[in-house]
């Protein structure tokens, strides 16, 4: 059974996302070496629970349940949405929105995998991390089977 951790990270490099696995701690120190136009992935630790045949002899799935960031670099003073004149310039529409449709990418691609998913949300977040970064903080819960 392929862990989500590198299941995840094959679907990155698939996108040409930049991959990060870690504590939320350690994810915040990428700030050196962030590259303006590239989309990171930044995928937070995931808890874990198997999951038995009906005899309880054999584990027969996995289900992962976590959070990533899918994040691209900002400018702090960027305006969210329209408060300060054309929205077309905004973090929403230049950073958040095109991510919408890559988050999508992800989730149909997991299907493709035969994953069970059971929960597929995010939240817009701006300004996220020491990086400075805009983008979706993504929530799953994944049944994987063996």
């Amino acid at each position: 059974m392929k862990d989500i951790v590198r299941i995840l990270q094959d679907i990155a490099t698939d996108k040409n996302l930049t991959y990060h696995y870690g504590r939320k701690a350690a994810l915040n120190l990428l700030d050196g070496s962030i590259e303006p136009t590239q989309i990171y992935m930044l995928h937070e630790f995931t808890n874990r629970k198997s999951n038995y045949n009906t005899s309880g002899t054999a584990i027969v799935s996995a289900t992962y349940e976590g959070k990533f960031f899918l994040v691209k670099h900002s400018d702090y003073d960027q305006q969210y949405f329209q408060e300060r004149g054309d929205e077309t310039t905004s973090k929403f529409t230049t950073n958040i929105e095109p991510l919408l449709t890559t988050f999508r990418q992800i989730g149909n691609t997991l299907a493709c995998l035969e994953a069970e998913v059971s929960q597929w949300d995010n939240i817009d977040v701006t300004d996220a991390l020491d990086a400075n970064m805009d983008g979706l903080l993504c929530s799953y819960r994944i049944k994987v089977p063996a």
